[in-house]
């Protein structure tokens, strides 16, 4: 465990030495929030998983802009209950996970053109990142025994790791500001994070739990 915690802190200050650096280095600096969407199985409450962040944006080039973001998102799994007639008894299991995700990645453009106020054109992009995720999960799992209530019982565990993973993004961003420091854009992701990797190893687990897979998205950048 200790070596563990030994590495994610190496790569935590790599990150921050090289956002120093890119800070130094950058022609321009813009900021960005964004909320995203991902399509996740019926095994989830939801169909729709919500990933809200936030991150830095920097230019080198008007081609090449790479971002450095963390991202929060929690969602709820489908309660499992079960009835055994027989021998009078049920059982309930409760789930929820939650991710952190710090990520990194060069934004590249794929055609540029400048904007003026008559020509509002949009920009097309693509960014590879590396994604390095803190995944916490709980359960609850409820034993009732209707004929002998001293069997009963309630066992909370949770599991906590990180993981790495991969994700690509597709888009087009929109210049809402004549220089360009203002614009919107959205996107097309694909991720690989897996959850099943976490949730899979609860004790009582019946379900195959996956990776997250593909998502909308959109961000708003702005200048400092």
């Amino acid at each position: 465990m200790r070596f563990c915690n030994l590495k994610v802190f190496r790569k935590v200050i790599f990150i921050i030495l090289l956002i120093s650096v890119c800070a130094t280095k950058a022609q321009r600096i813009r900021g960005f929030g964004n909320i995203s969407f991902y399509y996740e199985n019926e095994d989830f409450k939801k169909e729709l998983m919500t990933d809200l962040g936030g991150g830095v944006e920097f230019e080198f080039h008007p081609l090449f802009k790479p971002e450095v973001s963390v991202s929060y998102s929690i969602m709820g799994i489908k309660d499992i209950k079960e009835y055994d007639y027989v021998q009078n008894s049920r059982k309930m299991i409760q789930k929820d996970v939650s991710s952190l995700n710090f990520t990194i990645g060069p934004k590249i453009y794929l055609w540029y053109q400048d904007f003026t106020s008559d020509n509002a054109a949009c920009w097309y992009y693509i960014i590879p990142k590396i994604n390095m995720s803190r995944i916490t999960a709980n359960q609850s799992y409820n034993f009732i025994d209707d004929n002998n209530s001293s069997k009963s019982f309630n066992e909370k565990s949770k599991i906590a790791d990180w993981q790495h993973s991969f994700c690509f993004t597709i888009g087009m961003e929109y210049p809402l500001s004549e220089d360009g420091t203002s614009s919107l854009a959205i996107s097309v992701n694909a991720t690989n994070i897996n959850l099943g990797k976490t949730l899979n190893r609860f004790p009582h687990n019946e379900v195959d739990y996956s990776t997250i897979g593909y998502g909308i998205g959109l961000t708003y950048y702005f200048g400092f």
